[in-house]
């Protein structure tokens, strides 16, 4: 049964340059691009070898994340273009007020500090909207870019943990950063 607390904002998060909304089929070709960065379908569900039917299909599983409850999956768009350039993902941890949260950007839009500014726009919604008292993401150890999002938009690196994840059928270490509300 779907989570009643996961519906997507009432108007798209934004900030002027970019903003966070509902994936349309018409960004399937975002979807094409980030299978062109290797790192990035091999921990999503983006596909590799992609296809346009393949493209849509990821598409439509991001929609029906929200439809049962897994968790808001939203694409990044660029507002003077409308063009979509990545992703970013807030789900449920099974720990009750604790999200977990995701993102990737396409290789032609890196180096704007896009993914910086979507974390920035979602981490007060999920902390409000979702009531969460933790959001965290796990990054593998040498994403130094990934890390480096995430400590810009007010993360804090908690630890390792060893082994935590499975990268290419291999166990691999994942780093916590996580972000709490602020104190009252």
């Amino acid at each position: 049964m779907p989570d009643a607390r996961l519906r997507y904002p009432d108007r798209p998060l934004s900030d002027g340059r970019i903003c966070l909304r509902r994936w349309r089929e018409a960004d399937v070709e975002c979807v094409r691009l980030a299978g062109t960065d290797p790192r990035i379908p091999r921990g999503t569900t983006v596909p590799d070898p992609f296809t346009p039917t393949e493209g849509l299909a990821f598409i439509h599983r991001q929609w029906s994340r929200a439809e049962s409850g897994e968790g808001l999956s939203q694409a990044v768009v660029e507002v003077d273009s409308g063009r979509a350039v990545g992703l970013l993902w807030v789900a449920l941890r099974p720990q009750p007020h604790v999200g977990g949260l995701g993102y990737w950007i396409i290789p032609p839009a890196r180096g704007q500090g896009l993914a910086t500014a979507a974390v920035r726009l979602v981490v007060p919604w999920a902390l409000d909207v979702l009531n969460l008292r933790r959001l965290e993401a796990w990054v593998e150890p040498d994403n130094v870019a990934s890390q480096r999002v995430l400590r810009d938009a007010g993360f804090q690196l908690e630890g390792r943990l060893r082994n935590f994840i499975t990268v290419e059928d291999r166990p691999s270490d994942a780093l916590v950063f996580s972000v709490i509300p602020p104190e009252p």
